[in-house]
């Protein structure tokens, strides 16, 4: 049976997708084979929830996604400063890093309680929508999405690449209203959209 890779995922808008372009512009500069962002493919996203999707639920499951968008408003957002990690294989990735407001943590908790039952922990390189070889620390993190990094562990971010980032940060705000499951291609990009929903309109 086909499978997805799947992110329900928070999509920026367009002002704030160019700027991480940008930035990933210019990690690209220092490490060629960095992640190549785009506005098509590769799409900036701040991550939900992560797993597994039997494609015969895909339908369901962007029924239960738009349920969840019209149950939670606009979300202003805003990004303090670039945070910093380093992937088991010692790659250090540059994220924006999101303040963690109360109507996030409740939008974020509402989607993986939601999903929780319908995806499975278990992908594989043929469910990610890449060439292989794929990174290991891809399957790890999207296996591992659902304990491990949500609800008291949740860090919402926008990945940016990998390498050092460059000095001239400044904190800026954005409202985001886009809400979509993505099929997940290498390092956990957005590779393709599955569905898009609009959060309710008027922030809470």
């Amino acid at each position: 049976m086909k499978r997805f890779a799947i992110d329900i995922v928070v999509l920026p808008p367009d002002p704030v997708m160019d700027l991480a372009l940008e930035w990933n512009q210019v990690l690209h500069k220092t490490r060629p084979t960095n992640i190549v962002l785009d506005k098509i493919q590769n799409l900036p996203h701040i991550s939900m929830a992560m797993g597994c999707l039997p494609a015969d639920q895909l339908e369901h499951a962007n029924v239960i996604l738009r349920s969840v968008a019209r149950a939670h408003h606009a979300l202003a957002l805003r990004v303090p400063h670039i945070k910093t990690v380093y992937t088991a294989s010692g790659d250090r990735v540059v994220s924006f890093d999101i303040d963690l407001s109360q109507e996030l943590i409740r939008l974020h908790e509402s989607i993986v309680i939601a999903f929780r039952t319908l995806l499975t922990q278990d992908v594989t390189e043929a469910d990610i929508n890449d060439l292989p070889p794929i990174d290991p620390s891809s399957l790890d993190w999207i296996n591992h999405y659902i304990p491990d990094h949500c609800f008291d562990n949740f860090w919402p971010h926008i990945t940016l690449g990998f390498g050092v980032p460059p000095g001239n940060f400044q904190p800026f705000s954005f409202q985001a209203s886009r809400l979509a499951i993505c099929h997940l291609g290498n390092y956990c990009t957005c590779s393709r959209i599955l569905g898009e929903f609009s959060l309710a309109h008027g922030l809470s």
